[in-house]
Protein backbone atom coordinates (compact mmCIF):
# COMPACT_ATOMS: atom_id res chain seq x y z
CA UNK A 1 0.00 0.00 0.00
CA UNK A 2 1.58 3.26 -1.14
CA UNK A 3 1.26 6.27 1.11
CA UNK A 4 2.50 9.81 1.24
CA UNK A 5 4.50 11.12 4.17
CA UNK A 6 2.28 12.17 7.03
CA UNK A 7 -0.79 10.37 5.70
CA UNK A 8 -3.01 10.02 8.79
CA UNK A 9 -5.55 7.90 6.92
CA UNK A 10 -2.93 5.30 6.04
CA UNK A 11 -1.67 5.15 9.64
CA UNK A 12 -5.21 4.89 11.02
CA UNK A 13 -6.09 2.00 8.70
CA UNK A 14 -2.89 0.16 9.61
CA UNK A 15 -3.31 0.64 13.36
CA UNK A 16 -6.98 -0.37 13.20
CA UNK A 17 -6.17 -3.52 11.21
CA UNK A 18 -3.49 -4.59 13.70
CA UNK A 19 -5.71 -3.90 16.72
CA UNK A 20 -8.67 -5.78 15.22
CA UNK A 21 -6.54 -8.82 14.40
CA UNK A 22 -5.34 -9.15 18.00
CA UNK A 23 -1.86 -7.75 17.39
CA UNK A 24 -2.17 -5.14 20.12
CA UNK A 25 1.53 -4.60 20.78
CA UNK A 26 2.20 -4.00 17.08
CA UNK A 27 -0.70 -1.56 16.89
CA UNK A 28 0.74 0.47 19.77
CA UNK A 29 4.20 0.36 18.20
CA UNK A 30 2.83 1.67 14.90
CA UNK A 31 1.01 4.44 16.77
CA UNK A 32 4.30 5.49 18.35
CA UNK A 33 5.96 5.60 14.89
CA UNK A 34 3.34 7.89 13.32
CA UNK A 35 4.72 10.84 11.38
CA UNK A 36 1.29 12.49 11.18
CA UNK A 37 -0.94 14.08 13.79
CA UNK A 38 -3.53 11.50 14.90
CA UNK A 39 -7.20 12.35 14.63
CA UNK A 40 -10.10 11.08 16.76
CA UNK A 41 -10.48 7.95 14.64
CA UNK A 42 -6.79 7.12 15.06
CA UNK A 43 -7.09 7.44 18.83
CA UNK A 44 -10.24 5.32 18.87
CA UNK A 45 -8.38 2.67 16.87
CA UNK A 46 -5.37 2.38 19.19
CA UNK A 47 -7.27 2.53 22.49
CA UNK A 48 -8.67 -1.04 22.20
CA UNK A 49 -5.05 -2.21 21.87
CA UNK A 50 -4.22 -0.34 25.09
CA UNK A 51 -7.15 -2.05 26.80
CA UNK A 52 -6.00 -5.49 25.60
CA UNK A 53 -2.47 -4.82 26.87
CA UNK A 54 -3.85 -3.36 30.12
CA UNK A 55 -1.67 -0.30 29.47
CA UNK A 56 -3.26 2.29 31.74
CA UNK A 57 -0.36 4.71 31.32
CA UNK A 58 -0.71 4.88 27.54
CA UNK A 59 -4.50 5.05 27.81
CA UNK A 60 -4.25 8.04 30.12
CA UNK A 61 -1.73 9.71 27.82
CA UNK A 62 -4.03 9.33 24.82
CA UNK A 63 -6.98 10.63 26.83
CA UNK A 64 -4.91 13.63 27.91
CA UNK A 65 -3.85 14.27 24.32
CA UNK A 66 -7.51 14.26 23.27
CA UNK A 67 -8.47 16.68 26.03
CA UNK A 68 -5.64 19.06 25.08
CA UNK A 69 -6.90 18.96 21.51
CA UNK A 70 -10.22 20.34 22.73
CA UNK A 71 -12.02 17.04 23.05
CA UNK A 72 -14.13 16.21 26.06
CA UNK A 73 -17.09 14.14 27.22
CA UNK A 74 -19.68 14.15 24.45
CA UNK A 75 -17.38 15.49 21.73
CA UNK A 76 -16.90 12.03 20.26
CA UNK A 77 -19.01 9.22 21.81
CA UNK A 78 -16.95 6.48 20.12
CA UNK A 79 -13.73 7.84 21.59
CA UNK A 80 -15.37 8.33 24.98
CA UNK A 81 -16.39 4.68 25.05
CA UNK A 82 -12.91 3.58 23.99
CA UNK A 83 -11.30 5.56 26.82
CA UNK A 84 -13.92 4.28 29.26
CA UNK A 85 -13.15 0.72 28.21
CA UNK A 86 -9.43 1.24 28.90
CA UNK A 87 -10.07 2.65 32.37
CA UNK A 88 -12.51 -0.15 33.22
CA UNK A 89 -10.31 -2.99 32.00
CA UNK A 90 -7.23 -1.53 33.69
CA UNK A 91 -9.05 -1.29 37.02
CA UNK A 92 -9.05 2.52 37.26
CA UNK A 93 -12.70 2.67 38.25
CA UNK A 94 -12.46 6.17 39.71
CA UNK A 95 -11.42 7.66 36.36
CA UNK A 96 -13.94 5.45 34.58
CA UNK A 97 -16.78 6.66 36.82
CA UNK A 98 -15.74 10.29 36.43
CA UNK A 99 -15.79 9.98 32.65
CA UNK A 100 -19.03 7.98 32.69
CA UNK A 101 -20.85 10.54 34.85
CA UNK A 102 -19.66 13.37 32.59
CA UNK A 103 -20.92 11.80 29.37
CA UNK A 104 -24.06 13.63 28.16
CA UNK A 105 -25.28 10.52 26.33
CA UNK A 106 -24.44 6.94 27.28
CA UNK A 107 -25.15 4.00 25.03
CA UNK A 108 -25.13 0.27 25.74
CA UNK A 109 -21.34 0.15 25.28
CA UNK A 110 -20.85 2.78 28.00
CA UNK A 111 -23.04 0.95 30.50
CA UNK A 112 -21.54 -2.43 29.67
CA UNK A 113 -17.99 -1.14 30.15
CA UNK A 114 -18.88 0.09 33.65
CA UNK A 115 -20.71 -3.11 34.60
CA UNK A 116 -17.82 -5.22 33.32
CA UNK A 117 -15.20 -3.13 35.10
CA UNK A 118 -17.02 -3.26 38.45
CA UNK A 119 -17.71 -6.98 38.14
CA UNK A 120 -14.07 -7.81 37.34
CA UNK A 121 -12.55 -5.49 39.93
CA UNK A 122 -13.98 -7.12 43.01
CA UNK A 123 -17.07 -4.94 43.32
CA UNK A 124 -19.88 -7.30 42.28
CA UNK A 125 -22.56 -5.51 44.31
CA UNK A 126 -21.65 -2.21 42.66
CA UNK A 127 -21.92 -3.94 39.29
CA UNK A 128 -25.42 -5.16 40.16
CA UNK A 129 -26.36 -1.63 41.28
CA UNK A 130 -25.02 -0.23 38.01
CA UNK A 131 -27.08 -2.74 36.03
CA UNK A 132 -30.21 -1.77 37.97
CA UNK A 133 -29.47 1.90 37.26
CA UNK A 134 -29.16 1.05 33.57
CA UNK A 135 -32.60 -0.57 33.57
CA UNK A 136 -34.26 2.24 35.52
CA UNK A 137 -32.57 4.95 33.43
CA UNK A 138 -33.89 3.47 30.19
CA UNK A 139 -31.15 5.22 28.23
CA UNK A 140 -29.96 1.99 26.63
CA UNK A 141 -31.16 -1.62 26.55
CA UNK A 142 -28.72 -4.32 27.73
CA UNK A 143 -27.28 -6.66 25.11
CA UNK A 144 -25.67 -10.08 25.47
CA UNK A 145 -22.34 -8.55 26.55
CA UNK A 146 -24.08 -6.66 29.36
CA UNK A 147 -25.85 -9.81 30.56
CA UNK A 148 -22.62 -11.80 30.51
CA UNK A 149 -20.88 -9.08 32.54
CA UNK A 150 -23.61 -8.92 35.18
CA UNK A 151 -23.74 -12.72 35.35
CA UNK A 152 -20.08 -12.71 36.35
CA UNK A 153 -20.93 -10.33 39.20
CA UNK A 154 -23.81 -12.57 40.31
CA UNK A 155 -21.49 -15.57 40.29
CA UNK A 156 -19.12 -13.69 42.58
CA UNK A 157 -21.87 -12.87 45.08
CA UNK A 158 -23.38 -16.35 45.02
CA UNK A 159 -26.90 -14.90 44.95
CA UNK A 160 -29.07 -17.63 43.44
CA UNK A 161 -32.17 -15.43 43.53
CA UNK A 162 -30.45 -12.70 41.54
CA UNK A 163 -29.18 -15.31 39.07
CA UNK A 164 -32.68 -16.64 38.48
CA UNK A 165 -34.06 -13.13 37.99
CA UNK A 166 -31.38 -12.34 35.43
CA UNK A 167 -32.01 -15.65 33.69
CA UNK A 168 -35.69 -14.74 33.39
CA UNK A 169 -34.77 -11.28 32.11
CA UNK A 170 -32.47 -12.77 29.46
CA UNK A 171 -35.25 -15.08 28.27
CA UNK A 172 -37.76 -12.22 28.06
CA UNK A 173 -35.28 -10.11 26.11
CA UNK A 174 -34.64 -12.97 23.68
CA UNK A 175 -31.04 -13.38 24.82
CA UNK A 176 -31.43 -16.74 26.53
CA UNK A 177 -30.61 -18.62 23.35
CA UNK A 178 -27.29 -16.84 22.82
CA UNK A 179 -24.41 -19.26 23.34
CA UNK A 180 -22.25 -16.80 25.27
CA UNK A 181 -25.15 -15.94 27.61
CA UNK A 182 -25.83 -19.63 28.18
CA UNK A 183 -22.20 -20.23 29.11
CA UNK A 184 -22.34 -17.36 31.60
CA UNK A 185 -25.55 -18.78 33.10
CA UNK A 186 -23.94 -22.21 33.52
CA UNK A 187 -21.02 -20.66 35.37
CA UNK A 188 -23.25 -18.47 37.54
CA UNK A 189 -25.58 -21.30 38.55
CA UNK A 190 -22.61 -23.52 39.38
CA UNK A 191 -21.05 -20.89 41.62
CA UNK A 192 -24.42 -20.24 43.25
CA UNK A 193 -24.65 -23.91 44.26
CA UNK A 194 -27.07 -25.15 41.59
CA UNK A 195 -25.34 -27.79 39.49
CA UNK A 196 -28.71 -29.13 38.33
CA UNK A 197 -29.80 -25.79 36.87
CA UNK A 198 -26.36 -25.38 35.30
CA UNK A 199 -26.79 -28.66 33.45
CA UNK A 200 -30.35 -27.76 32.40
CA UNK A 201 -29.08 -24.54 30.81
CA UNK A 202 -26.39 -26.51 29.00
CA UNK A 203 -28.93 -29.07 27.80
CA UNK A 204 -30.98 -26.29 26.19
CA UNK A 205 -28.07 -24.64 24.37
CA UNK A 206 -28.55 -24.71 20.59
CA UNK A 207 -24.91 -25.36 19.68
CA UNK A 208 -23.55 -28.56 21.18
CA UNK A 209 -20.36 -28.20 19.14
CA UNK A 210 -19.16 -25.25 21.20
CA UNK A 211 -16.05 -26.29 23.13
CA UNK A 212 -16.43 -23.46 25.65
CA UNK A 213 -19.87 -24.74 26.64
CA UNK A 214 -18.55 -28.26 27.26
CA UNK A 215 -15.67 -26.96 29.32
CA UNK A 216 -17.95 -24.68 31.34
CA UNK A 217 -20.45 -27.41 32.25
CA UNK A 218 -17.65 -29.85 33.12
CA UNK A 219 -16.14 -27.24 35.41
CA UNK A 220 -19.59 -26.73 36.94
CA UNK A 221 -19.74 -30.44 37.78
CA UNK A 222 -16.17 -30.33 39.07
CA UNK A 223 -16.73 -27.57 41.62
CA UNK A 224 -19.59 -29.61 43.07
CA UNK A 225 -17.50 -32.77 43.32
CA UNK A 226 -19.48 -34.57 40.61
CA UNK A 227 -16.57 -36.38 39.03
CA UNK A 228 -18.73 -39.11 37.49
CA UNK A 229 -20.96 -36.58 35.73
CA UNK A 230 -17.92 -34.67 34.47
CA UNK A 231 -16.43 -37.84 32.98
CA UNK A 232 -19.79 -38.75 31.43
CA UNK A 233 -20.00 -35.32 29.82
CA UNK A 234 -16.49 -35.82 28.46
CA UNK A 235 -17.61 -39.09 26.85
CA UNK A 236 -20.65 -37.37 25.36
CA UNK A 237 -18.44 -34.66 23.93
CA UNK A 238 -16.16 -37.20 22.28
CA UNK A 239 -19.16 -39.02 20.78
CA UNK A 240 -20.17 -35.72 19.17
CA UNK A 241 -16.68 -35.52 17.62
CA UNK A 242 -15.81 -32.37 19.58
CA UNK A 243 -12.06 -32.33 20.14
CA UNK A 244 -11.09 -31.35 23.73
CA UNK A 245 -8.59 -28.66 24.58
CA UNK A 246 -6.47 -27.89 27.63
CA UNK A 247 -9.30 -26.12 29.47
CA UNK A 248 -11.54 -29.21 29.21
CA UNK A 249 -8.80 -31.44 30.60
CA UNK A 250 -8.19 -28.98 33.42
CA UNK A 251 -11.86 -29.20 34.41
CA UNK A 252 -11.65 -33.02 34.40
CA UNK A 253 -8.51 -33.00 36.54
CA UNK A 254 -10.13 -30.55 38.92
CA UNK A 255 -13.11 -32.90 39.27
CA UNK A 256 -10.80 -35.87 39.97
CA UNK A 257 -8.86 -33.83 42.53
CA UNK A 258 -12.05 -32.90 44.39
CA UNK A 259 -13.02 -36.51 45.02
CA UNK A 260 -9.54 -38.00 45.38
CA UNK A 261 -9.53 -39.97 42.10
CA UNK A 262 -5.75 -40.01 41.74
CA UNK A 263 -5.65 -42.91 39.26
CA UNK A 264 -8.13 -41.16 36.96
CA UNK A 265 -6.15 -37.92 37.22
CA UNK A 266 -2.87 -39.62 36.31
CA UNK A 267 -4.54 -41.43 33.40
CA UNK A 268 -6.00 -38.18 32.06
CA UNK A 269 -2.68 -36.37 32.39
CA UNK A 270 -0.91 -39.11 30.45
CA UNK A 271 -3.60 -39.27 27.76
CA UNK A 272 -3.40 -35.56 27.06
CA UNK A 273 -0.11 -35.83 25.20
CA UNK A 274 -0.22 -39.49 24.21
CA UNK A 275 -3.73 -39.60 22.72
CA UNK A 276 -4.73 -35.99 22.00
CA UNK A 277 -1.33 -34.40 21.35
CA UNK A 278 -1.92 -31.65 23.92
CA UNK A 279 1.05 -30.58 26.03
CA UNK A 280 -0.05 -30.28 29.69
CA UNK A 281 0.03 -26.80 31.18
CA UNK A 282 1.52 -25.90 34.51
CA UNK A 283 -2.03 -25.84 35.90
CA UNK A 284 -2.56 -29.48 34.88
CA UNK A 285 0.53 -30.59 36.74
CA UNK A 286 -0.42 -28.52 39.78
CA UNK A 287 -3.88 -30.09 39.89
CA UNK A 288 -2.52 -33.65 39.69
CA UNK A 289 0.14 -32.78 42.24
CA UNK A 290 -2.54 -31.53 44.60
CA UNK A 291 -4.63 -34.67 44.03
CA UNK A 292 -1.67 -36.93 44.87
CA UNK A 293 -0.89 -34.91 47.97
CA UNK A 294 -4.47 -34.91 49.24
CA UNK A 295 -4.70 -38.68 48.77
CA UNK A 296 -1.38 -39.29 50.51
CA UNK A 297 0.37 -40.55 47.35
CA UNK A 298 3.50 -38.59 48.16
CA UNK A 299 5.83 -40.68 46.01
CA UNK A 300 3.57 -39.97 43.03
CA UNK A 301 3.54 -36.27 43.92
CA UNK A 302 7.34 -36.22 44.04
CA UNK A 303 7.52 -37.96 40.65
CA UNK A 304 5.10 -35.47 39.07
CA UNK A 305 7.11 -32.63 40.58
CA UNK A 306 10.34 -33.94 39.06
CA UNK A 307 8.79 -34.57 35.63
CA UNK A 308 7.41 -31.06 35.14
CA UNK A 309 9.09 -29.63 32.02
CA UNK A 310 8.31 -26.00 32.81
CA UNK A 311 9.49 -23.66 35.55
CA UNK A 312 7.67 -24.20 38.83
CA UNK A 313 5.69 -21.20 40.02
CA UNK A 314 4.48 -20.40 43.52
CA UNK A 315 1.36 -22.56 43.22
CA UNK A 316 3.35 -25.64 42.20
CA UNK A 317 6.05 -25.19 44.82
CA UNK A 318 3.53 -24.35 47.50
CA UNK A 319 1.38 -27.40 46.78
CA UNK A 320 4.37 -29.73 46.78
CA UNK A 321 6.13 -28.20 49.76
CA UNK A 322 3.00 -28.27 51.92
CA UNK A 323 2.71 -32.04 51.53
CA UNK A 324 6.43 -32.79 51.40
CA UNK A 325 7.23 -30.79 54.53
CA UNK A 326 4.54 -32.42 56.65
CA UNK A 327 5.65 -35.90 55.61
CA UNK A 328 9.39 -35.26 55.50
CA UNK A 329 9.48 -36.10 51.79
CA UNK A 330 12.61 -34.75 50.14
CA UNK A 331 12.84 -33.26 46.67
CA UNK A 332 15.01 -34.35 43.81
CA UNK A 333 18.04 -32.63 45.26
CA UNK A 334 17.54 -34.20 48.69
CA UNK A 335 16.83 -30.93 50.46
CA UNK A 336 13.80 -30.07 52.56
CA UNK A 337 11.82 -27.80 50.35
CA UNK A 338 10.26 -25.80 53.14
CA UNK A 339 13.67 -24.33 53.88
CA UNK A 340 13.52 -22.68 50.48
CA UNK A 341 10.55 -20.67 51.75
CA UNK A 342 12.41 -19.57 54.85
CA UNK A 343 15.53 -18.67 52.84
CA UNK A 344 13.48 -16.59 50.40
CA UNK A 345 14.30 -18.72 47.36
CA UNK A 346 10.62 -19.30 46.58
CA UNK A 347 8.38 -16.34 45.79
CA UNK A 348 5.13 -17.42 47.42
CA UNK A 349 2.08 -15.55 48.63
CA UNK A 350 0.52 -15.48 52.06
CA UNK A 351 -1.80 -18.36 51.25
CA UNK A 352 1.11 -20.71 50.58
CA UNK A 353 2.86 -19.73 53.80
CA UNK A 354 -0.34 -20.30 55.77
CA UNK A 355 -0.80 -23.69 54.10
CA UNK A 356 2.79 -24.64 54.97
CA UNK A 357 2.36 -23.60 58.59
CA UNK A 358 -0.93 -25.48 58.95
CA UNK A 359 0.51 -28.60 57.33
CA UNK A 360 3.52 -28.61 59.65
CA UNK A 361 1.38 -28.03 62.71
CA UNK A 362 -0.84 -30.94 61.72
CA UNK A 363 2.25 -33.14 61.52
CA UNK A 364 3.42 -32.04 64.97
CA UNK A 365 6.30 -29.92 63.65
CA UNK A 366 5.51 -26.97 65.87
CA UNK A 367 8.93 -25.33 65.71
CA UNK A 368 8.87 -25.36 61.91
CA UNK A 369 5.29 -24.06 61.85
CA UNK A 370 6.23 -21.16 64.12
CA UNK A 371 9.29 -20.43 61.98
CA UNK A 372 7.09 -20.06 58.89
CA UNK A 373 4.73 -17.69 60.71
CA UNK A 374 7.65 -15.63 62.01
CA UNK A 375 9.04 -15.40 58.50
CA UNK A 376 5.66 -14.15 57.26
CA UNK A 377 5.64 -11.44 59.93
CA UNK A 378 9.25 -10.42 59.27
CA UNK A 379 8.62 -10.08 55.52
CA UNK A 380 5.24 -8.42 56.05
CA UNK A 381 3.51 -11.10 54.04
CA UNK A 382 -0.23 -11.20 54.65
CA UNK A 383 -2.85 -13.73 53.70
CA UNK A 384 -5.94 -12.30 52.04
CA UNK A 385 -9.02 -12.69 54.19
CA UNK A 386 -11.45 -15.39 53.15
CA UNK A 387 -14.99 -14.24 52.47
CA UNK A 388 -18.22 -16.21 52.73
CA UNK A 389 -21.48 -15.18 51.04
CA UNK A 390 -24.88 -16.35 52.23
CA UNK A 391 -28.38 -15.37 51.21
CA UNK A 392 -31.03 -14.70 53.88
CA UNK A 393 -34.54 -13.79 52.76
CA UNK A 394 -33.22 -13.00 49.27
CA UNK A 395 -30.62 -10.55 50.60
CA UNK A 396 -26.89 -11.32 50.29
CA UNK A 397 -24.64 -11.14 53.34
CA UNK A 398 -20.86 -11.41 53.53
CA UNK A 399 -18.53 -12.52 56.31
CA UNK A 400 -14.78 -11.88 56.24
CA UNK A 401 -12.89 -14.46 58.26
CA UNK A 402 -10.59 -12.13 60.17
CA UNK A 403 -12.84 -11.37 63.12
CA UNK A 404 -12.97 -13.01 66.51
CA UNK A 405 -16.73 -13.30 66.09
CA UNK A 406 -17.07 -16.05 63.49
CA UNK A 407 -20.84 -15.72 63.15
CA UNK A 408 -20.97 -11.99 62.61
CA UNK A 409 -22.28 -11.18 59.14
CA UNK A 410 -22.55 -7.88 57.35
CA UNK A 411 -25.40 -6.90 55.10
CA UNK A 412 -24.18 -6.07 51.63
CA UNK A 413 -25.78 -2.94 50.15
Amino acid sequence: MVRSSGDVVWWTKRISALARSGRAAEAVAEFARMDAAPNALTLASVLPACARLRSLTLGRAIHGFWLRRGGGPGANPILDNAVLDVYAKCGDLRSARRLFDGMPERDVFSWTAMVWGLARSGSPQDAVAMFRAMLSDGEAAPNEATVVSIMHAVACTGSLTCGKVLHSYALKRGLGGEQVVGNALIDAYAKCGEARLAFEVFDLLPDKEDLVSWGTVMRAMAVHGRCREALQLFSMMLRRAVRPDGAVFLALLYACCHVGQVDHALHILGAMRRVYGIAPWREHYTCVLDACGRAGHLDGAAEIFRQMPMKRDRQVLGAYCSYASSSKVNGASGERFWERFLDGEVDAGGGMYALMSKSMAGAGQWDDACAVRETMAARRIEKAAACTWIEVYQRPYSHHHLTSKPFTIHETP
